[in-house]
């Protein structure tokens, strides 16, 4: 891996960003940036120049008090990724009774570099004991050489000295103002969810708040998909989905990540999903023992989309900790992303197709990669020998990669795949597979 990592290798430094001090995580790809003086969050991801996250222009880099930040003050939201207990309710002491919340959400954070090698770099965030819940959370940030996964891992501990049960809640606020015009939501950022097919729901999900005719939540690629577009609208959706992953996509600026993550499909979850999403925008919900009404006002009512995603619960004694894992991987994507299962190499936009032309085979398809190489195409007998290789195109995850050419078709080939090499010629995964007819 040498001649990768020296070409993007992973660095990390202190800097800052909107004003606010942060660390730098990033490898000349994607760039990271995770403020500890705001509730230790990630506050943007970049890939090249292009970010991802909502953040509060407001708010930038102002660090508030909680004389500032509570029920009678108001909510400071940053923006950026954020770790809560779930479930989040009102009605007892085994709910979290949601933001504002300082000690979680908006305060100073410890943190540590804990990682910093040419092949990775990594920085650990620790909260503050929160008597409360009878939690503290310590989340470590991992950006490696050579591709844009981000592992995010992260604890859950409990240092109380009763009995706790709580899920971990990770969500991130995606930003979802118009590219061209801030001042109007942006059309075409979406978000996937590959639907459980063995789900409780009729539908595959259902609605937490909101209404459950919500035109934002609608089933694609006949039951395999949900497909969630956000509308400046109200709403929330919530699926059991076993799968692992979804995928935020801007169709505006061509940019999307996979978020993958380990399922637990015999476990219980709060809320009964591991996946879910918030729409926010104007209307009113019920909260159970209250009514929420957010304006129509897109400075009390910021243009974003939360992807969000939900550990199984889990049963703490004192001392005892917790871990749930999640991965970012962020590319060059157009809408949509199909329910085949993303790969270590990338996503997938259209499925490849081949089609044969006399002694040529026309390849197809769109792409996102996580890695920067070459694609190859290989092809196969119909007993699985490997015929022939045929280099196709370079690739990077900071350009969509659109497939669209002939190449010559290998005598007796039955089949052809399509996999990414990386600056070394190794193998780092399949992007799709055909069968020739």
């Amino acid at each position: 891996m040498a001649q990768q990592a020296s070409k993007h290798q992973a660095r990390i430094e202190k800097t800052e960003y909107r004003g606010w001090k942060a660390y730098k995580l990033t490898n000349g790809i994607i760039s990271l940036f995770v403020a500890p003086e705001i509730g230790g969050r990630a506050i943007q991801l970049q890939l090249g120049d292009q970010e991802f996250f909502f953040v509060n222009k407001d708010l930038a880099g102002k660090v508030l008090p909680e004389s500032q930040n509570n029920l009678k003050a108001g909510w400071a939201n940053y923006g950026g990724d954020k770790v809560w207990p779930a479930p989040e309710g009102w009605m007892s002491d085994d709910e979290w009774p949601s933001i504002p919340y300082f000690i979680l959400d908006g305060s100073r954070f410890e943190s540590e570099v804990v990682k910093e090698s040419p092949g990775e770099v990594a920085v650990r965030v620790t909260s503050p004991l929160d008597p409360r819940t009878g939690v503290q959370f310590v989340r470590t940030y991992h950006v490696f050489a050579g591709t844009t996964r981000v592992k995010v891992e992260q604890v859950m501990r409990n240092i109380s000295r009763r009995e706790i049960r709580w899920g971990i809640w990770h969500l991130i606020q995606n930003d979802g103002a118009d590219a061209s015009d801030p001042s109007k939501p942006n059309p075409e950022l979406y978000m996937y969810v590959p639907i459980n097919p063995r789900s409780q729901y009729p539908r595959g999900f259902y609605n937490p708040y909101g209404d459950a005719r919500h035109p934002s939540y609608e089933v694609a690629e006949d039951g395999r998909m949900l497909r969630i577009h956000y509308l400046y609208r109200v709403g929330k959706v919530a699926a059991d989905s076993t799968a692992g992953w979804f995928a935020v996509v801007n169709g505006q600026k061509n940019i999307g990540f996979v978020e993958s993550f380990q399922s637990f499909p015999d476990q219980e979850y709060p809320d009964g999903a591991s996946v879910e999403s918030w729409n926010d925008g104007p209307g009113t919900i019920s909260r159970g023992p209250w009514d929420q009404t957010l304006p129509d006002d897109p400075k009390r009512t910021p243009y974003f989309l939360e992807s969000e995603v939900l550990s199984p619960y889990a049963r703490l004694e004192p001392g005892e900790e917790y871990e749930f894992t999640v991965n970012w991987s962020p590319t060059s994507i157009t809408n949509p992303i199909i329910a085949q299962t993303p790969s270590s190499a990338g996503a997938v936009s259209e499925p490849l197709s081949a089609e044969p032309e006399g002694r040529n085979v026309h390849l197809r398809g769109i792409f996102g990669t996580f890695v920067p190489g070459t694609l190859e195409a290989v092809f196969y007998s119909a007993m699985g020998e490997e015929l022939k290789r045929e280099n196709l195109q370079p690739v990077d995850p900071r350009g969509v990669v659109r497939l669209d050419k002939s190449v010559p078709l290998a005598a007796g080939a039955f089949r052809v795949s399509v996999r990414v090499l990386d600056a070394d010629g190794e193998n780092r995964g399949y992007l799709g597979n055909a069968v020739l007819k």
